[in-house]
């Protein structure tokens, strides 16, 4: 008789193999994401072509681990990224970008991983000194005032502060390739004003404490407020991933070591 109900259960168990295969594993759960990515301190840090430090990356690397989403990175320059990543049929993810009803028509976009704080403008400190006495100067306000600018070349600081720029005689701005190079002339006094994510100038000023008794931060009346930073990923990508690591964010976000991790003082 158990020899019976054996053979009966053995049956059964090949019956439902044929009606309920199992599923092989997809490349969408077993194959490495492409996560593309550019050096731009403190944001992304790389070293040869690998992770090297940067807030907003570790933070990434962080929710894809723990998601459970393994990944590639891949070095590629913001232009590219940008021309590459949306409608793109391939699984690419990119970190720290910010939606616009552009991009989201061709891409997919995760919770928001960072908010940035509003842009500020950093000066030497004898005129943060004329500055003190009266409220936060508008950037219009500052333009007028006929200083020697330092901006990235190449850069955009939202759609309000680039209008302002392109409305100023080009001879009082000067275009550099290097963030921490502007922050040095404005201490030297060779620049006068620079606009300048608080991080960034945090970051900077950290490695060339030197210079902090010379520079100060502040803050800009019509400042836009700072902007989400997402992870963008190609329509390649499931909508199943992209919930996996939305639930992954809000758990990190939540965390100490977020905390830790963005935990910016730019005043110094």
């Amino acid at each position: 008789m158990p020899r019976r109900l054996l053979c009966v259960g053995l049956t059964w168990l090949v019956a439902l193999l044929f009606l309920y295969p199992t599923r092989p594993l997809r490349a969408e759960e077993t194959a490495p994401l492409a996560l593309l990515v550019f050096n731009r301190p403190p944001y992304y840090i790389l070293h040869d072509g690998k992770a090297a430090g940067g807030f907003l990356l570790t933070a990434a690397l962080d929710v894809f681990n723990r998601a459970g989403i393994p990944v590639a990175l891949q070095e590629m320059p913001p232009g590219r990224i940008s021309a590459t990543l949306p409608g793109n049929p391939a699984r690419l993810c990119a970190v720290g970008w910010i939606k616009t009803p552009e991009r989201e028509a061709l891409a997919r976009f995760s919770l928001p991983l960072y908010h940035n704080q509003p842009v500020a403008v950093a000066v030497g400190k004898d005129r943060a000194k004329a500055m003190a006495n009266g409220p936060p100067p508008t950037l219009d306000a500052l333009l007028d005032l006929g200083l020697n600018w330092g901006l990235r070349e190449g850069f955009s600081y939202g759609k309000v502060f680039d209008q302002a720029f392109a409305r100023h005689p080009s001879n009082h701005v000067n275009r550099f390739s290097d963030t921490a190079h502007m922050v040095e002339l404005v201490a030297r006094g060779r620049l006068d004003a620079i606009l300048i994510d608080p991080e960034e100038l945090a970051w900077i000023l950290a490695g060339r404490p030197d210079l902090r008794p010379r520079i100060r931060l502040a803050p800009l009346a019509d400042a836009p407020a700072g902007a989400h930073r997402c992870i963008m990923c190609s329509p390649g990508v499931a909508p199943e991933t992209m919930a996996r690591l939305d639930a992954a964010i809000r758990e990190f976000v939540a965390s100490d070591r977020y905390r830790e991790l963005t935990d910016f003082t730019a005043q110094p």
